[in-house]
């Protein structure tokens, strides 16, 4: 048990302690963690937030504690999870006098609920909001050097409510709007707002393919690694998909809408996942682990040399989205029988030169997706898509014989 002198404010939803800790008790026994070390979030989307803590910036706020006699560090604000943290006021009642003016009853009163102390019983789970690498320096500053264990480090407290993880999520992102913004799957992990976002996180987490751990890369952006043959996607290209399938314009992502909209557009998620699955039973092999999967014949693998299947790339799993989003309901099957009929390999006489040739190829992301929407049935005008076939094997110094026909 810990008690800490406070100064209680309230700002808004929040109330706050700000308070001083001694660097050995802020450390020992993990009493203050990273979210990435937290219980809020799954295995899968905590290796992601881990993926973002910069060694660097933790090896220079070591160093500075270590060195610097004249140290000094802004204050960490931490979220109690869990536990039952007490609070209890410090009553002022004697008259107080500043340069011979004695304070009214109205300060008195005012200054009397801000002063108190909090006590922390040490079944809490406090985690870092804002100040993660501050607080991995001074963990590794301490177990370096133990005499700095009687520093005193300023922290500032708010109370979690882990029925309203969404406040918490949407604080993290707001103090650091300002400093270093979140970006890619670190920022599609907090927003509470993007239903692309909250849509995603919840996919991951309940999906009972998408939740398992081989599922999700650890990478940031939405690219893997072609050395990767364990992963399947990225959170981006989840939340990137979700914008497909939703096709709103940008604004309506930028305020949470009700939860009944929430609920009809992860249904749409779900859809295409479960659609993507129920065709590609091979690819969910690929995820348990399985070896020497094929699909059609070709194996399913990720590679520098031939690229592996487009299935595999984050682009294709979007190519795919988009696609799905030209049938209605009672189109799908005859979706997923065009696509089992469609050979996926990179390196083959369909995909070659648009998607690859020798590395995966930016640009012509129109002709891109009406390659596959030519191949399923849903682009009508033959004569410009063979002429844009035409102009793209020409730039690779080869001839395109019309050889892409539709199902």
């Amino acid at each position: 048990m810990i008690n800490l002198a406070c100064l209680r404010g309230n700002i808004g939803f929040w109330t706050y302690y700000s308070t001083v800790i001694k660097v050995k008790d802020l450390v020992n026994d993990n009493r203050v963690i990273t979210v990435s070390e937290s219980s809020l979030y799954t295995k899968n989307i905590n290796k992601i937030l881990q993926r973002e803590i910069k060694q660097n910036r933790i090896k220079n706020i070591t160093k500075y504690l270590e060195t610097n006699d004249e140290r000094f560090m802004n204050s960490l604000i931490v979220a109690v999870h869990k536990g039952s943290p007490k609070w209890t006021d410090i009553d002022l009642f004697e008259k107080i006098e500043i340069d011979g003016n004695i304070l009214n009853e109205n300060d008195i009163n005012f200054l009397g609920s801000k002063f108190g102390i909090l006590t922390l019983k040490g079944d809490e789970e406090v985690f870092a909001l804002d100040g993660q690498h501050r607080l991995k320096g001074i963990r590794k500053a301490f177990e370096e050097k133990p005499e700095l264990g009687d520093y005193e480090i300023p922290v500032i407290f708010v109370i979690h409510n882990h029925t309203q993880v969404d406040k918490t999520r949407r604080l993290f992102t707001v103090l650091n709007k300002y400093a270093e913004k979140p970006r890619g799957a670190e920022l599609i992990i907090l927003d509470e707002d993007d239903v692309a976002s909250i849509n995603a996180r919840k996919l991951v987490m309940e999906h009972p393919i998408l939740s398992k751990e081989a599922a999700l890369s650890k990478s940031q952006t939405g690219a893997i690694s072609n050395s990767d043959n364990s992963s399947f996607t990225t959170l981006v290209t989840i939340y990137n998909i979700n914008k497909k399938l939703y096709s709103k314009p940008k604004s309506f992502y930028t305020s949470r809408p009700n939860q009944q909209i929430i609920d009809e557009l992860f249904a749409k998620s779900n859809l295409f996942w479960n659609n993507y699955f129920e065709t590609f039973p091979e690819i969910v092999q690929y995820i348990n682990g399985e070896n020497n999967i094929e699909l059609n014949g070709t194996p399913i693998y990720r590679s520098s040399e031939s690229g592996g299947s487009l299935l595999l790339r984050p682009v294709g799993q979007e190519l795919l989205a988009n696609a799905f989003t030209r049938f209605d309901s009672n189109g799908l099957n005859e979706f997923s029988e065009k696509l089992r009929n469609i050979d996926f390999d990179l390196s083959g006489n369909i995909w070659k030169y648009i998607f690859w040739n020798g590395k995966m190829l930016g640009g012509n992301a129109k002709l891109k997706n009406n390659l596959l929407l030519f191949i399923l049935g849903k682009y009508k005008n033959q004569n410009e898509f063979h002429n844009e076939m035409t102009r793209v094997y020409e730039l690779n110094n080869q001839v395109y014989n019309n050889h892409i026909q539709q199902l």
